[in-house]
């Protein structure tokens, strides 16, 4: 029944024991008996100061005989129960007392009880003095003076059991074998919890087992019984030291992550995990090899080996048919495996930051159609084969900083994201015919070592949004408007160390520019980027911008260490907010600042018009709209 509805007349109705326990706490404020909450102000500071108990008798129930849910906060219960709770099924008490003085306090329905944030230990009167035999969930998340958990005899259908963030929590209480029901057991980030008891193994019928963030040294053999496991989830657990080689049993399991753990080697039986879709090892990093076995997982569909000291995977893994998602980030892995081409399932492969990654990435990739993404940046391949032109589905191809590459074959045209830079690079990379692009960042990294002779560099990407480009071997950079509408997709151009002299088309719904590290020396057609909001420009040759004074949609302006920069009048600028010019030795002043009257944010430093009266009388009318506080 509800506490509170609506009535016929849109008139706000409240049930009688609301009103009559609003009253009651009316009379008891009245006599000096407050039952509220107390807040004290100490002379270091507010502090709350823990409430007293409400106290909660079954006369307060006596109108309320089809209670379903129950939820009491900081409040005792007292006196005799006998039948007022004859159809609960869901009691969430929160801060309940320790000292428990209810009679009969027999709860024959109920299936959930959450308890979490209580002060309970193993001996508060309620385990033993509630009776719940349906009980299916109980929730005990972050009752941190427990540090052994009850009998849980009676408690014969329990179905879910959380004991999450018990950070005091010991020991479980053998009698945890007793719950032949249990389907998910939570222990995550009981910090203390060093063992786990060997009675676990007689909860047959459990299908989660979560140990993440527990002390846990290592798995009891007994785990071999939990025929119906599917999750096991030790992500943190850094003490777990050995994985029994009972665990090949676990004929359901499904999902086994150990990431962060010292295991240092995997039992040779784990392949028998038939079953197994997911194997996370990530920072296991005294793990220096798979098992041979690893090749019998037919359903294994992600692998992670990222930061371990796996140096190469066993030839086995070409069996992996079903493996959608191989993870290998900053290992020691070598080389590719080989015949990967017979992963044909493969749709992401991550070997990022694999600094003893060497050599070309063999041919047979032609073979993973399936291929969305590949991730290779800053590690020491020299070059890709051409065969990876026909993967028509790759999305993702990432080579940052892989500064051994000096070319790269015709890439697919299916590319959404390109982003490659090499020292090496002897050449810029044809892009022809990629209209699916969005973002594409290319860098030689080494302005010095330009290459004697003019090069161009077309920007023709409908889709393109971000552009980033720092290529000593370019001096002309040409925005190619044949199709003008698709352009407007442009939202972001960021070319640091761009070497070109001429600019003289752009994107006219360009949001954001920016120059770093540059040779530009003149931009041509700047008036036209009628939506630019940002325009940042660091250490760059550029001499002057003009049309910048007509972009009336500007809010940002950042210039930095551009020694041969003048500014034009920028009058117009009144959407600017933010203005910043450092280390800029030809400006000495800024003509139209004064009309600025947007302006949130000015910072003029190491440049002659630093200490100028103009912009010291702006910096005054800037601080005085919109003062520090």
């Amino acid at each position: 029944m509800p506490l509170a509805k609506i009535g016929e007349n849109n008139e706000l109705q409240m049930h009688k024991l609301l009103r009559r326990r609003g009253k009651d706490m009316f009379e008891q404020e009245i006599s000096g008996d407050s039952i509220g909450r107390k807040f004290y102000i100490q002379e270091k500071g507010k502090e709350d100061v823990e409430a007293p108990h409400i106290n909660f008798t079954a006369q307060n129930l006596q109108m309320m005989p089809e209670l379903r849910i129950l939820k009491l906060d900081n409040v005792k219960v007292s006196g005799k129960f006998e039948g007022a709770f004859a159809s609960l099924r869901w009691l969430c008490w929160r801060r309940c007392p320790l000292d428990f003085s209810a009679e009969n306090f027999v709860l024959t329905e109920l299936v959930i009880l959450d308890l979490s944030w209580c002060k309970l230990t193993e001996d508060w009167r309620g385990w033993s003095d509630i009776k719940m035999e349906k009980l299916k969930v109980l929730n005990l998340t972050g009752c941190s003076d427990l540090l052994l958990t009850p009998d849980f005899s009676g408690y014969k259908d329990l179905e879910i059991l959380i004991l999450e963030r018990c950070s005091h929590l010991v020991k479980l209480d053998p009698s945890i074998g007793n719950l032949k029901r249990l389907v998910s057991l939570n222990l995550k980030f009981c910090s203390q919890l060093n063992r786990l008891p060997v009675e676990l193994g007689c909860t047959t019928a459990l299908k989660e087992l979560f140990i993440d963030g527990t002390s846990v040294r290592q798995i009891p053999i007994s785990i071999g019984n939990l025929k119906q496991l599917e999750i096991l989830s030790g992500l943190k657990c850094f003490a777990l030291t050995h994985l029994p080689s009972s665990i090949c049993y676990l004929a359901a399991l499904s999902d086994l992550s150990l990431d962060g753990a010292k295991i240092s080697e995997l039992p040779s039986s784990l392949g028998e995990l038939l079953k197994l879709r997911r194997l996370s090892l990530r920072d296991c990093r005294y793990l220096k090899k798979l098992p041979y076995s690893i090749g019998e997982m037919g359903s294994l569909e992600e692998l992670d080996i990222s930061a371990t000291s796996i140096s190469e995977l066993p030839d086995s893994i070409r069996n992996l048919k079903s493996l959608v998602v191989l993870r290998m980030d900053s290992s020691f892995i070598r080389t590719f495996p080989g015949e990967i081409g017979t992963l044909n399932m493969l749709e992401e492969l991550h070997a990022s930051w694999c600094r003893s990654l060497k050599g070309a990435i063999p041919g047979d990739i032609d073979g993973l159609h399936r291929l969305r993404s590949l991730t290779l940046g800053h590690s020491s391949i020299s070059s890709l084969p051409p065969q990876i032109f026909t993967i028509s589905g790759l999305h993702t191809l990432d080579l940052i900083q892989c500064n051994e590459i000096e070319e790269l074959p015709k890439l697919p045209p299916s590319l959404i994201c390109l982003r490659v830079s090499s020292k090496r690079m002897k050449a810029i990379p044809l892009l022809e015919d990629m209209k699916e692009l969005e973002e594409l960042c290319l860098s030689d990294g080494d302005l010095k070592a330009r290459m004697i002779g003019e090069q161009s560099f077309p920007i023709s990407f409908p889709k393109l949004r971000k552009l980033e480009l720092s290529l000593s071997q370019v001096i002309k950079l040409k925005f190619v408007l044949t199709d003008i509408p698709p352009l407007e997709r442009l939202k972001t151009l960021t070319p640091p160390g761009l070497s070109c002299r001429d600019v003289s088309e752009l994107p006219n719904k360009l949001l954001a520019f920016k120059l770093y590290h540059s040779a530009v020396e003149e931009i041509e057609g700047l008036e036209g980027l009628e939506a630019l909001k940002r325009l940042d420009i660091s250490n760059c040759k550029i001499q002057n911008l003009n049309g910048i004074g007509q972009i009336t949609s500007l809010r940002s302006l950042i210039l930095s260490e551009c020694d041969d920069l003048s500014l034009p009048d920028l009058s117009n600028l009144k959407s600017l907010k933010v203005l910043e010019i450092i280390r800029c030795k030809m400006i000495s002043q800024i003509e139209g600042l004064e009309k600025l009257t947007s302006l949130e944010k000015l910072n003029i430093s190491e440049c002659p018009a630093e200490k100028s009266v103009q912009i010291q009388d702006e910096l005054k009318r800037v601080m005085a709209r919109f003062p520090v506080t």
